[in-house]
């Protein structure tokens, strides 16, 4: 936030818990920060007027923190609701506390296996419990229902229990073992849609198998101490009053059209129709993964080849007077009346001409609890954290409104809200479009004709290159050996490479090993090495001028032996499978689902070929998010043959269901 800092970038390892990760580094941090701790240590043997801190600028876990709660909340409001809905139906309490345990039971005995299996209680697999909250009174309901019949009939309480637990118990078993088997081929996808939707699968299916236990078990058991003996004429809890006055009407009209076998397989043949022409109608655009609502928003700031850190310093700067405004605002003690005020006085910015019709030609930014500029190797990024997560997206335009054309000339800066699943590209939902062929040229050529074609659906901001900057050479010195030269100072091109890495950076000749580990020997020129010291750079002008040893003995200029040569050349070269390629990662905009994305860049793909624009030398791929989603696809629902249907997990899934309701 406008002051010099080193930057340190945590990673966990593989496998490791991001949330104990962090707890483990907060506590370093504060142990390092504390009176007396190392940093104060550090600064008092460098008598620094400011002692060192360290400051935690993101923290993922806070995200995390607030989406279980979240999910927690659902789960404890689902359950009220339907509590609530149970006594608007059956209006008991005595009926509504026997049901009740099946909740909280079920959950508690889910999260036991869950962690018995070695998963983790995390975002996803609480979604699991709280979509399975309005399923785990199901079976309750229908063994309490034939416990209450039962007793209309005049047997006791206990007698009652047993008697309609035994009579419904398979019916019961079976409902619930469709339910769950239908999950099984789910558990078999390996992708990270799958790891997602395993954990839904577990949640969903073991909540459920145990809400069929806690149905057959503590129900009756509940329900012969809990229930009172019927008086004469009691109706039962579902056919009194209104309630009862629409299943009478329900089950005539059921009565009358199954009395028509006619009537009711052209009504069964109509709903089945409509069903399929209705799904098939209204099935919405395919995506991937859920963007999330994350509250930072990342920026890049692709600088022009051979960019200084001083010339970053101060591009920093002019981004910084830019930003300003929005930190300071969000440094304020929150709900002061001074926050408040500094917040509404912060300007709108301008939206993107594509996205204007949805959110407006201006939009309100929000204030930043964290902002920071990175700059390094001619690379430099930049990031903001909201304060209101809700508007975090807003804070998209206004990073790329501070690194606009007239701000920093010459540069291409795009931001993005960091995705929830980040799969590749700015919104975790990326299609990465690969140009590969052997001539460097033509593949350079059709990547910027299809990035000019692009930028029209998709916009500048959402296409990221890489290499980031494939058609910007940067300046390059090359050293063109004289062969005849160097055969008469008995020296070979590669003794000479060997020179002039000594007189640069230093030239690594060997290795020799300590405690067991190598360390590289590096012979560095003596002028080379004192200018590394003090910190300064060598002009290149200079280097002819440096002096070889030859095997006879004698020292010659590097000019007697090489020439030297200015020009231009790719900063960074990719290939694939062999090939020299060229890569956009192309983030369809929020308001475009990626099966939508995917069409319109097939499209833009023929046409640039069509136009020429793409020669018969490059060849293209669609991959990244693109080729997940048509991998899951074909999963789930085949790849359009007959036998890739009936391989299919929803085949199987049904196959599955249709042999558990035979064999029960």
């Amino acid at each position: 936030s406008g002051e010099p800092v080193i930057a340190i970038n945590v990673q966990q390892e593989v496998g490791s818990n991001i949330v104990e990760v962090m707890r483990g580094v907060r506590a370093a941090v504060a142990e390092m920060n504390s009176e007396g701790g190392i940093l104060a240590s550090e600064s008092a043997k460098r008598a620094m007027t400011t002692p060192m801190h360290l400051r935690v600028v993101y923290d993922q876990t806070v995200y995390i923190d607030d989406a279980l709660a979240l999910v927690r909340d659902n789960i404890w409001q689902g359950g009220l609701l339907a509590m609530m809905t149970l006594l608007f139906f059956l209006r008991s309490w005595r009926a509504i506390a026997i049901i009740g345990v099946a909740i909280p039971i079920s959950l508690i005995g889910t999260i036991v296996v869950l962690l018995t299996l070695g998963r983790t209680v995390n975002v996803i697999s609480l979604a699991g419990l709280a979509f399975a909250v309005g399923m785990l009174v199901d079976n309750s309901i229908v063994v309490l229902e034939n416990i209450w019949r039962h007793m209309e009939m005049g047997k006791s309480a206990v007698r009652a229990s047993i008697d309609a637990t035994t009579e419904v118990w398979g019916a019961v078993l079976g409902s619930t073992l469709t339910t769950v088997v239908v999950f099984v081929p789910i558990l078999l996808i390996q992708d990270e849609v799958g790891q997602l939707f395993r954990d839904i699968a577990i949640a969903l299916g073991v909540s459920v198998f145990l809400s069929m236990i806690v149905a057959i078990t503590v129900v009756p058991a509940a329900a012969s101490r809990l229930l009172k003996p019927l008086k004469d004429g009691t109706a039962s809890l579902t056919e009194s009053g209104w309630l009862g006055g629409l299943s009478t009407r329900t089950a005539r009209l059921l009565y009358r059209i199954t009395a028509h076998r006619p009537l009711a397989l052209a009504i069964a043949l109509a709903m089945m129709f409509v069903s399929i022409v209705g799904s098939y109608a209204l099935v919405p655009p395919q995506d991937y993964l859920p963007r999330g609502n994350r509250n930072l928003v990342f920026g890049l700031i692709l600088a022009p080849p051979g960019t200084s850190l001083e010339k970053q310093e101060e591009m920093a700067t002019r981004i910084e007077s830019q930003v300003r405004p929005y930190w300071e605002a969000g440094r304020m003690t929150e709900g002061s009346a001074e926050r408040a005020a500094a917040e509404k006085a912060l300007s709108k910015v301008p939206v993107s001409p594509w996205m204007a019709w949805k959110v407006g030609k201006e939009i309100q930014p929000s204030s930043l609890e964290n902002y920071f500029v990175v700059g390094f190797s001619g690379t430099m990024f930049h990031g903001g954290i909201a304060t209101d997560g809700s508007r975090a997206s807003a804070n998209e335009y206004l990073m790329n409104y501070a690194t606009r054309a007239d701000v920093l000339p010459g540069t291409l800066a795009f931001a993005f809200q960091v995705p929830l699943f980040r799969t590749g590209g700015s919104g975790g939902g990326a299609v990465r479009v690969d140009f590969t062929g052997d001539d460097l040229g033509d593949v350079t050529h059709a990547a910027t004709a299809t990035l000019g074609l692009l930028m029209g659906p998709f916009g500048p901001g959402s296409i990221q290159p890489d290499p980031p900057s494939f058609n910007l050479p940067g300046p390059e010195v090359r050293l063109v050996p004289d062969h005849r030269a160097l055969a008469d100072a008995g020296l070979s091109p590669a003794q000479l490479g060997t020179a002039v890495l000594a007189a640069g950076d230093g030239a690594i000749v060997g290795e020799y090993r300590i405690g067991g580990e190598s360390v590289d020997l590096k012979v560095v020129d003596a002028r080379a090495a004192q200018a590394s010291r003090s910190g300064a750079s060598r002009d290149l002008g200079q280097l002819p001028d440096t002096p070889v040893a030859t095997p006879m003995g004698r020292t010659v200029q590097l000019s007697a032996l090489a020439r030297l040569e200015r020009g231009t050349a790719p900063t960074q070269i990719n290939h694939v499978d062999r090939q020299r390629s060229v890569s956009l990662q192309v983030t369809p905009p929020p308001t475009m689902a990626l099966d939508e994305a995917i069409r319109k860049i097939d499209a833009t793909l023929k046409d640039a070929r069509e136009q020429g624009a793409i020669l018969a030398g490059v060849r293209t791929s669609v991959a990244g998010s693109a080729s997940k989603l048509a991998s899951i696809r074909r999963t789930l629902l085949g790849d359009g043959t007959v036998i890739g249907l009936l391989a299919s997990s929803m085949f199987l899934a049904l196959l599955v269901c249709y042999l558990v309701m035979v064999v029960l």
